[in-house]
């Protein structure tokens, strides 16, 4: 049951578990309601946020990774019981914001082992704002035929296995996970830049 638009993470790691998940969920559940795996999605991953500021990155990183996984079983099941529609997309996009803005907040926290508040807290926010770009810019064009981004890895699912790294890392120096925000930053940014160079040479579908 792929899903379009899937990252790299999501197709060669995530898929391989939420599928069997899926299973298991439609098994015991066969009418379960996707938008509810959306909100378990999102209370995990808000969980993990709360460890890394409570100084646990490794169960951070590891519950963070376990959210990004249940956050494909939704479409998935929702797809099985052909009961995917706009507010299902649109509930589940809702969620994976706030959940975002959770999880910066954590690594951010967790990142004032090594850094400033002020140097620790701008580069919180520049990852939110990248982060949310990438988001925007896939909205905006989302309708608008001949515009393809790509999402191999500028997607959610590199971000948050980012941060599941970062997690394993921090075991090993606090330095990984203030780096983990430098990363997506950079990931991100560059991936908004890129776009908008893309559309400006699409300007002719205008």
């Amino acid at each position: 049951m792929p899903a379009k638009g899937d990252g790299l993470v999501s197709k060669y790691i995530n898929r391989h578990i939420s599928r069997p998940l899926t299973k298991l969920i439609l098994h015991f559940w066969p009418n379960c309601n996707p938008n509810i795996i959306s909100i378990t999605s999102a209370l995990t991953g808000i969980i993990g946020s709360i460890f890394f500021c409570m100084n646990f990155p490794l169960l951070g990183g590891i519950i963070v990774q376990i959210a990004s996984i249940i956050d494909g079983s939704d479409g998935e099941v929702a797809r099985a019981n052909e009961r995917t529609s706009f507010f299902g997309g649109f509930f589940d996009s809702v969620m994976d914001r706030y959940v975002d803005v959770f999880i910066f907040i954590g690594l951010t926290i967790y990142s004032l082992n090594v850094l400033l508040i002020t140097h620790g807290f701008i580069l919180g926010i520049i990852a939110i704002i990248g982060a949310y770009s990438i988001s925007y810019t896939a909205a905006k064009v989302e309708l608008k035929e001949g515009i393809d981004f790509s999402r191999t890895i500028q997607g959610r699912d590199t971000r948050l296995f980012i941060v599941f790294l970062a997690g394993i890392c921090a075991i090993f120096s606090d330095w990984a996970v203030p780096i983990c925000l430098i990363l997506i930053s950079i990931i991100t940014h560059c991936s908004v830049i890129l776009r908008i160079n893309q559309v400006r040479k699409k300007k002719d579908l205008y």
